[in-house]
Protein backbone atom coordinates (compact mmCIF):
# COMPACT_ATOMS: atom_id res chain seq x y z
CA UNK A 1 0.00 0.00 0.00
CA UNK A 2 1.46 3.40 -1.21
CA UNK A 3 0.94 6.61 1.17
CA UNK A 4 1.61 10.15 0.49
CA UNK A 5 2.22 13.20 2.48
CA UNK A 6 -1.38 14.89 3.01
CA UNK A 7 -0.45 17.37 5.00
CA UNK A 8 1.59 19.67 7.78
CA UNK A 9 -0.11 20.68 11.07
CA UNK A 10 1.10 23.23 13.62
CA UNK A 11 -0.18 23.52 16.99
CA UNK A 12 -0.34 27.19 17.77
CA UNK A 13 -2.87 29.87 20.51
CA UNK A 14 -4.54 31.46 17.37
CA UNK A 15 -5.20 29.64 13.95
CA UNK A 16 -6.18 32.88 12.18
CA UNK A 17 -3.10 34.78 13.65
CA UNK A 18 -0.52 31.92 12.28
CA UNK A 19 -2.19 31.90 9.05
CA UNK A 20 -1.73 35.70 9.02
CA UNK A 21 1.40 35.79 9.43
CA UNK A 22 2.42 33.41 6.98
CA UNK A 23 0.64 35.79 4.43
CA UNK A 24 2.59 38.51 5.23
CA UNK A 25 5.67 36.56 5.72
CA UNK A 26 5.77 33.82 3.10
CA UNK A 27 3.15 34.95 0.84
CA UNK A 28 1.04 32.05 1.56
CA UNK A 29 -2.50 32.89 0.87
CA UNK A 30 -5.35 31.24 2.95
CA UNK A 31 -7.48 28.25 1.78
CA UNK A 32 -10.07 27.92 4.47
CA UNK A 33 -10.85 28.82 8.00
CA UNK A 34 -13.04 26.91 10.36
CA UNK A 35 -16.50 28.35 11.98
CA UNK A 36 -15.02 28.65 15.53
CA UNK A 37 -11.53 29.77 13.52
CA UNK A 38 -10.07 26.62 15.37
CA UNK A 39 -8.35 25.78 11.69
CA UNK A 40 -6.59 27.34 9.37
CA UNK A 41 -5.71 25.99 5.93
CA UNK A 42 -3.27 27.74 3.63
CA UNK A 43 -2.62 26.97 -0.26
CA UNK A 44 -0.60 24.70 -1.41
CA UNK A 45 0.73 21.12 -2.73
CA UNK A 46 1.10 20.56 0.46
CA UNK A 47 -1.48 22.04 2.57
CA UNK A 48 -0.30 23.83 5.86
CA UNK A 49 -3.01 24.09 8.45
CA UNK A 50 -2.51 26.07 11.94
CA UNK A 51 -5.00 23.98 14.50
CA UNK A 52 -6.01 26.07 18.05
CA UNK A 53 -3.64 24.12 21.08
CA UNK A 54 -6.87 23.35 22.77
CA UNK A 55 -8.25 21.03 19.95
CA UNK A 56 -5.12 19.21 20.67
CA UNK A 57 -5.57 18.94 24.35
CA UNK A 58 -8.70 17.25 24.49
CA UNK A 59 -6.76 14.47 22.71
CA UNK A 60 -3.05 14.71 24.24
CA UNK A 61 -3.02 16.66 26.90
CA UNK A 62 0.43 17.07 27.60
CA UNK A 63 2.46 17.94 24.40
CA UNK A 64 5.22 20.67 23.78
CA UNK A 65 3.91 23.97 22.72
CA UNK A 66 5.55 25.97 20.12
CA UNK A 67 6.32 29.17 21.64
CA UNK A 68 9.19 32.10 20.82
CA UNK A 69 11.01 32.07 24.34
CA UNK A 70 11.71 28.44 23.88
CA UNK A 71 13.58 25.83 22.30
CA UNK A 72 12.29 25.52 18.45
CA UNK A 73 11.10 21.53 18.41
CA UNK A 74 12.55 19.29 16.29
CA UNK A 75 11.22 20.09 12.74
CA UNK A 76 11.09 22.53 10.12
CA UNK A 77 8.99 24.30 8.09
CA UNK A 78 10.51 24.75 4.77
CA UNK A 79 9.61 27.96 2.05
CA UNK A 80 11.32 27.91 -1.02
CA UNK A 81 11.90 31.03 -2.80
CA UNK A 82 13.93 31.66 -6.21
CA UNK A 83 15.40 34.95 -4.07
CA UNK A 84 16.44 33.61 -0.62
CA UNK A 85 17.57 37.22 0.46
CA UNK A 86 14.34 38.98 -0.64
CA UNK A 87 12.23 36.12 1.02
CA UNK A 88 14.39 36.03 4.03
CA UNK A 89 13.84 40.37 4.73
CA UNK A 90 10.48 40.15 4.17
CA UNK A 91 9.40 37.66 6.96
CA UNK A 92 11.75 39.59 9.13
CA UNK A 93 10.18 42.73 8.44
CA UNK A 94 6.74 40.96 8.93
CA UNK A 95 7.97 40.05 12.07
CA UNK A 96 9.97 36.91 11.88
CA UNK A 97 12.93 36.05 14.21
CA UNK A 98 16.03 35.87 11.96
CA UNK A 99 18.03 32.58 13.11
CA UNK A 100 20.67 32.25 10.41
CA UNK A 101 21.18 34.78 7.45
CA UNK A 102 20.98 33.66 3.91
CA UNK A 103 24.39 31.63 2.69
CA UNK A 104 25.47 29.16 0.17
CA UNK A 105 25.51 25.51 0.96
CA UNK A 106 28.35 23.47 -0.44
CA UNK A 107 25.78 21.72 -2.96
CA UNK A 108 24.70 24.86 -3.99
CA UNK A 109 21.86 26.07 -2.62
CA UNK A 110 20.99 28.98 -0.86
CA UNK A 111 19.59 28.89 2.72
CA UNK A 112 18.52 30.89 5.35
CA UNK A 113 16.24 30.21 8.76
CA UNK A 114 13.75 32.38 10.87
CA UNK A 115 11.23 31.56 14.04
CA UNK A 116 7.62 32.36 13.08
CA UNK A 117 5.92 34.62 15.85
CA UNK A 118 5.20 31.10 17.68
CA UNK A 119 8.56 30.25 17.38
CA UNK A 120 8.44 27.58 14.81
CA UNK A 121 11.55 27.01 13.16
CA UNK A 122 11.08 28.09 9.27
CA UNK A 123 13.76 27.57 6.72
CA UNK A 124 13.53 29.44 3.57
CA UNK A 125 15.85 27.78 0.64
CA UNK A 126 16.53 27.93 -3.04
CA UNK A 127 14.32 25.63 -4.92
CA UNK A 128 15.61 21.96 -4.17
CA UNK A 129 15.15 18.19 -4.60
CA UNK A 130 16.97 14.88 -3.88
CA UNK A 131 19.39 13.59 -6.45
Amino acid sequence: MKTGLGGVIVYVPDAVEAAAFYERAFGFERKFVSDGNDYCEMQGDVPLGFVREESLQKLLPEFVKNRPGARPAGFEILVTSKDVDAAFARAVQAGATPVAEPHDMPWGQRVSYVRDLNGVLVEICSPWSAP
